[in-house]
Parts: structure tokens; sequence; C-alpha cells
């Protein structure tokens, strides 16, 4: 599922009030979204280059304020992977302090994960020797706790509803790539009668096409099926161009488009091993692009 993390950074980025309202309501309505809000993800990166606890996944530092008045940092950790891990607790307190001590700022960490084992659910640290005490418990959310309410999610206004029926409809899916096809244009469909702004649309569109990828008989398939729903007017604001530019930019095309897929990371301050997993390119030209930024 790791390869879903960048998926999962953008469409959090872009529609992170969604996000937040979906997920974790109380923390939405305390939020103050008219002083707007800030992603530190280079810092973030900085922060924790060093950290030799596990592998890195989508992490994302987050700068908001409060209703009050007073400004909070919140860490917000999105786990995208399929199997247990025995040092997430550790990992999430480490980024916690690391960030504090650093910005001496409040910092709340936040979870979501998207592996399928429901009883693996690690929310807490904890170490305790001679009356010292350290305890740490932060929000979890695991995606699989809403294969039992696949209706809800339909009827909700949430554009997170759909990323999440995106991700239950993968696991449901596994390696049967026409369950995958039929679960696309169904999602599709679902998201033109919801009733979203262009925008939420051309998120949604591409993170649906991004988790739920398509050997190329089928996505040519899907390209027609999708040509027909812009004939039929449903869908003239979401160009085919639109859709192969996003295709390339997350790697699945030509050079040019992997390059392109860098240079994005590289602004979005994500760490050199994601981006040579996410590209496939060296760590030599990886190097270079950074250079030249």
């Amino acid at each position: 599922m790791s390869k879903y993390d960048s998926a999962w950074k953008e469409v959090i980025e872009n529609l992170f009030e969604d996000f937040l309202q979906f997920f974790f309501p109380d923390i939405f309505a305390d939020i103050d979204f008219s002083n707007g809000y800030e992603f530190l993800n280079k810092e973030l990166s900085s922060i924790v280059k060093d950290n030799k606890i596990g592998r890195r996944f989508a992490d994302e530092l987050v700068k908001v304020f409060l209703k009050d008045g007073s400004e909070k940092w919140l860490l917000i950790h999105i786990e995208v992977q399929g199997y247990k891990e025995n040092n997430f607790e550790e990992r999430i307190f480490v980024y916690n302090y690391r960030i504090f001590d650093k910005y001496k700022k409040e910092v709340i960490s936040l979870a979501i994960l998207t592996d399928e084992d429901k009883n693996y659910r690690p929310n807490n640290y904890k170490t305790e020797r001679w009356n010292f005490k350290c305890n740490v418990e932060f929000p979890l959310v695991k995606l699989v706790d809403y294969q039992n309410k696949i209706k809800d999610l339909e009827n909700n206004k949430n554009p997170f509803s759909l990323v999440v029926l995106a991700h239950l409809k993968l696991i449901e899916a596994g390696k049967d790539n026409n369950k995958k096809f039929d679960s696309k244009i169904t999602l599709i469909k679902m998201l033109l009668k919801k009733g979203f702004d262009k925008n939420r649309i051309k998120e949604l569109l591409i993170f649906i096409d991004w988790i739920l990828q398509l050997p190329e008989k089928l996505e040519e398939r899907f390209e027609e099926e999708i040509e027909k729903m812009q004939e039929e007017k449903l869908m003239s604001y979401v160009t085919t161009w639109e859709r192969r530019a996003k295709k390339e930019g997350r790697l699945e095309g030509r050079l040019e488009g992997k390059i392109e897929a860098a240079k994005i990371l590289i602004k979005k301050g994500i760490d050199l091993e994601t981006i040579i997993e996410a590209t496939g390119l060296s760590k030599n030209e990886i190097e270079k692009l950074q250079q030249e930024n």
C-alpha cells in the first residue's frame, strides 16, 4: 500500500479542511480557517531526516490557528501500509517530540491507517520504570472500520467519503482488475452526482485514478468510458488531457512525466528516498533536479 502514499498526501493537502471535517470533526470545529493554514513539509523533512526508527511514510506538518486566537501545530501522520509494524507508536512519539523541541509549540499527532488488519490499532506509546512514566495517546482512524458503513459513505456529502470508498474498493478488488474497473466507473459516476465544485471533483478524480490503477487494455477501455461521459457533458470540465497529464505526473508515463513529478515532490519537501521509490529515477538524477531548484 505504500505506493499510494503520494495520492493521500496530495488529496489531504488540496482538501485539508474536508479531511479534518470528515475524520476529526472536533478538531475541525476548533480551527479558524479564515486565518489560513500552512503546510510545513520541508520543515518536517529537516526535523526527521536523521530519524533511524524505520522507513518514513506520508507525513504532514500543518500550522493552523484556533478560534480562540491561539496558534497550534498539527502533525498529521498518514500511514499507508498493508502490514503491522511494531515501532509505529514510537515513530509518532519521536516525531511529536522533535517538532515540539524545534518550535516549542503544542503538537497534536493524528494517524490514519489504511491496512486491512482490524486488530492492529497502535494509538499509544508508553514507557515506565522506577516511578518514571511517559504515556502518549493519539487519535487513530482505521479505514476498514468503514466497511460496514458503505451506505453512509455513499450518502455522505464530504469528499473524503469517496476517498474512503475508493480505498475500500481497492481492498475488496484485490488483484481482480475487472473489479477495479467496475469500481472505478461506479465511483466516478457517484462523484458526479455529489454536486461538488470543480476543484473537488478534479482532486477526487485524480485520487480515484491513482488508487484504482488498471492494466493497459482496461485503461484504454476506461478512457473510452470517460470520453462517453464527456460527450454526454457529464464531465465537460475534466478533459482527457488533464487526466493524462496527471498520470504522467504520477509516474505512469514517459520520462518527462517522471521528471516533472520529481520536481513537484522536491518542491513539496519530500525526502530523497521517497522520491526515488515513487519515480524510479536514480539518486543522481534527483539530486541534479534538487540543485536546479
